[in-house]
């Protein structure tokens, strides 16, 4: 039997030695014990070489479970004695009773073994016996690897028998400390909670960093596995009380400018969630945010004819589509005449100022166009597209944490150090945190090198906001000058020399300056090449990346620089951007008004959805749709020309056919387009469209999207009426009416059928009444034709008539017919009825909804119905309905219609 079995010992001895308390720890835990960090029922001794050391909390604990304290002699002697020795004769004074006694009451006293130390008069106390405990150990907290804290064994990472824990773990809680000399360095405590295969798991982890600068070291030192929510809770606070005792260390609100795995993935994409919230960035930040805007901005002002805000991404989608055709065309020697064609289509979605030949460096030049409109759409997105954005709603779209680094700081220095072979003026360097890196940046392929990569300053804002992207096309079909771009074909490629990064880099419009950028490129296993290779598409089998090996009189090579390529975009993190200017770069003044108040479209954070204003329920949150202006107006404030809605509706059983008929009214002396967006469920059928206009009546007919859409721009373009509608989405639709003429009228017929929907016993009927702004404004912003003025309806006006008509035929007993959106008016027997709405409804955003009841909605049955035109003996439809009751489970199946 060991010396120290079913002993657990509390250590107080922060003033002695590292090696000294590290042979302690070994002389108990060598020996059958186990260090413990809480005083209580399970403690059988707490050993000290200073009783200044032991806190009030502490000296309560041990006076309420009387253990004994003794010197750090004691644990020597009991080995060397190869017994456990009685602690009377080791036992200090005793301990302080809680009043704390007069000053003259002071008196000094000799710890076992170790020096006297002036001390407060103590309570005398029995010893407690050291017989083996049997009862329950309460929860504790952190210990060394091989200890244990009640029921909680405490491991380090570097522990054979280490618990697996979830990846995909949440951080639940989290502290950060810093540590004073002597032992600066830094700790972080994370509570972290996952979902796992027996259901779900708790862990508190501590990491402890050691060292300054380059040399700083991360360990997870201790991991607790905890199987509730409370005890890990426990765990938590007792780590965080314990750290906090500590004489040098203070919590803090942030981790260092250089975590270097101080902390998991995940707590550091909670701190970067918890910045990019932030309602405040410096002036240097808004000043570079104000730049990349104004840069971005200005390259398509200077382009396109028309202004970003009236593109639609759709558009831009079928513009790519055309320039890869031209690309094609080029490429196979087409006809010029069907490439001019194709051109032109392009034009006409994105109208230029001035129009090019197509050749092979146009497309590529169009192409990155393309990019640079897609990503400032969606930036736009994100201010709601506001027309002028605060300079803080512009830094919220970016979508990435940018902070301002000071010139006597250490990465400013280490990003001084990478640009050592060329001189030129540094004139500011920001570094960047992008949060879905932090998520799939592959930093465990190693090989991690500090890269520079630069591009055109109006880039700058997609590569910010969405990433580096890998090429769109290859080497062959680049017609840039550069003869070097695409010498490894078609990857991300990357320089460890500013010399050549300053190939790519061009001086500013704005204030003639340059951007770079510097990333950490997991290389990995890197091969390295001396002959061209174009046609690569991925690293080498058994690679991760490449270098193009730079020739020299002893190497010969087709490069004439080191190239780094990776070609996956989760090798690349962004950490900053530099801010500089060659030696013969023009200087423009660039001095613009910078707001950095607060936003009213920044994201919400998790405080705002959680504040104190809960408790004025949900009526105390404002509804963000208030701000938007309704009813049918342009941007002249005009009204606009959808006049009514009527809609004709026939339930039968669980199907229903729709007919919506929509009236517009050109109100202007010129003829327009009117486009109107409106919504339908996504089990909706459109299987009829119409028009009648001056005594015509015409039908629709499907045909494919692209050439439906040529045959009704030239209709337009010839003068003549045309009819588009157009699907967006699932649920989405567009309806055009191309060339109305001024003071027309026309009236629009759409048929569609759709099911019911059955929801706890009801039947639903539903017809939307608006759809999402995003959807919205992507679909009316598609450019159909470029003839006549577009007229864009955003809704029915609230003058504007809404009417509506329906039957009702079903096969059992209706119950609880009623409708919450409208008043209505209902005639009903026992199977069948009519509802109609009152005059003087309007459809609103709420849309339009009626339910009601079935006596026997379960059971399956036919119906048989005889086509209305052809023979009634042939021709019939026998819809087959089944909706089973399962109600012990709660699992429905839809109806089946055969």
């Amino acid at each position: 039997m060991a010396v120290f079995d079913n002993c657990f010992v509390v250590l107080e001895v922060k003033d002695l030695p590292f090696k000294e308390k590290k042979k302690l720890k070994l002389a108990i835990t060598d020996n059958g014990g186990t260090i413990s960090f809480m005083v209580n029922k399970q403690c059988t001794h707490v050993v000290t070489n200073n009783l200044d050391n032991v806190s009030s909390n502490r000296q309560r604990s041990i006076e309420k479970f009387q253990v004994p304290v003794v010197g750090v002699e004691y644990v020597f002697h009991c080995v060397e004695k190869g017994t456990l020795l009685s602690t009377k004769e080791y036992s200090p004074l005793p301990l302080p009773p809680t009043a704390t006694p007069p000053p003259s009451s002071r008196t000094v006293f000799k710890v076992t073994g170790q020096l006297p130390v002036e001390q407060k008069p103590r309570v005398k106390y029995t010893p407690v016996a050291l017989a083996p405990r049997t009862e329950n150990v309460e929860k504790e907290t952190e210990t060394k690897s091989g200890t244990h804290v009640g029921h909680h064994r405490v491991y380090s990472e570097n522990d054979s028998d280490l618990p697996t824990f979830p990846s995909n773990f949440k951080v639940a809680k989290y502290s950060t400390f810093r540590r004073a000399r002597p032992g600066e360095g830094w700790t972080v405590l994370e509570l972290q909670s996952c979902q796992g295969q027996a259901g779900q798991q708790y862990r508190v982890v501590r990491y402890w960093s050691k060292g300054r600068g380059c040399r700083v070291s991360v360990t997870r030192d201790m991991l607790v596995h905890c199987s509730t929510s409370e005890e890990a809770l426990e765990v938590y606070e007792t780590l965080r009380k314990e750290l906090l005792d500590i004489t040098n260390v203070t919590q803090s609100t942030r981790l260092p400018s250089r975590p270097q795995g101080l902390g998991s993935s995940q707590l550091h994409q909670l701190l970067l969630e918890e910045k990019l919230n932030s309602s405040a960035i410096s002036q240097e930040v808004g000043v570079f945010v104000e730049l990349l805007w104004t840069e971005a901005l200005g390259c398509l002002g200077n382009i396109l004819n028309i202004p970003i805000t009236s593109i639609s991404l759709n558009d831009v989608s079928r513009a790519e589509g055309l320039l890869l055709q031209v690309q094609k065309g080029l490429k196979e020697g087409a006809k010029q005449e069907e490439l001019q064609r194709l051109m032109g289509e392009f034009y006409s979605l994105l109208p230029h100022k001035l129009e090019s030949t197509p050749t092979t460096r146009i497309i590529s030049q169009k192409l990155d166009l393309c990019q640079l409109i897609r990503d400032m759409l969606k930036v736009s997105e994100a201010t709601m597209w506001s027309s002028t954005p605060s300079c803080l709603g512009k830094y919220h779209a970016l979508r990435c944490s940018i902070e301002h680094l000071s010139p006597d700081s250490p990465d400013y220095r280490s990003v001084r150090n990478l640009l050592y072979d060329r001189p030129v003026q540094i004139l500011q360097v920001f570094q960047v945190t992008r949060p879905e890196e932090l998520q799939v940046f592959r930093g465990e392929l190693g090989n991690v090198q500090p890269l520079l990569h630069s591009t055109a300053p109006s880039s700058f804002v997609g590569i910010l906001s969405r990433g580096l992207l890998l090429p769109r096309v290859g080497v062959e079909h680049h017609g840039i000058e550069r003869t070097d771009i695409g010498n490894l074909g078609g990857g991300i490629y990357f320089s460890d020399s500013l010399s050549t990064s300053m190939q790519y880099s061009k001086p500013s419009a704005t204030d003639g300056t340059r951007l770079l950028l510097v990333c950490d490129v997991a290389l990995g296993q890197c091969k390295e090449l001396q002959k061209r290779d174009p046609s690569l598409s991925c690293a080498p089998k058994g690679y991760h990346s490449v270098h193009g090996v730079r020739q020299s009189p002893t190497v010969p090579s087709d490069f004439k620089d080191d190239e780094y390529v990776v070609y996956s975009t989760d090798q690349v993190q962004v950490k900053y951007v530099v801010r500089f200017r060659a030696q013969d770069d023009p200087v423009t003044a660039f001095q613009p008004t910078v707001d950095i108040s607060t936003d009213t479209t920044q994201p919400a954070s998790t405080a705002d959805l959680l504040s104190e204003e809960e408790e004025e329920g949900v009526g105390g949150y404002k509804n963000p749709l208030e701000d938007v202006t309704a009813g049918l107006l342009d941007s002249t404030g005009q009204p606009l020309p959808l006049q009514a809605v009527n809609v004709k509706c026939k339930l039968m059983d669980l199907l229903t056919q729709v007919i919506i008929f929509q009236t517009y009214t050109n109100m202007s002396k010129v003829p327009i387009e009117a486009k109107y967006v409106f919504p339908l469920d996504e089990s909706a059928a459109v299987c009829g469209f119409e028009a009648f206009i001056n005594g015509k009546h015409i039908v629709g007919q499907v045909k494919e999207k692209e050439q439906a859409r040529k045959e009704y721009r030239q209709a337009i373009e010839k003068g003549h009426g045309a009819y588009l509608m157009d699907q967006d989405a699932p649920d989405v639709f567009t309806i055009s009416v191309g060339n109305l003429p001024a003071g027309a009228t026309v009236l629009i017929k759409v048929t569609y059928v759709t099911e019911l929907v059955v929801k706890a016993g009801s039947l639903i009927f539903s017809l939307p009444g608006s759809v999402a702004p995003w959807q919205q404004s992507k679909a009316l912003n598609q450019r159909t034709q470029v003839s006549v003025e577009k007229v864009c309806v955003n809704e029915l006006q609230e003058e504007g008539l809404f009417t509506l008509d329906m039957s009702i035929e079903m096969p059992y007993e209706i119950l609880h017919l009623c409708c919450v959106t409208h008043q209505v008016k209902i005639k009903k027997t026992e199977c069948k009825a009519v509802v109609s709405t009152l005059p003087g409804q309007t459809l609103g955003p709420d849309g339009f909804q009626l339910s009601f009841t079935l006596s026997q909605v379960h059971l399956p049955r036919m119906w048989v119905e005889n086509h209305p035109d052809k023979d009634s003996q042939v021709n019939l439809s026998l819809p087959l309905f089944f909706f089973l009751n399962l109600s012990h489970s709660h699992f429905l199946i839809s109806p089946i219609c055969l």
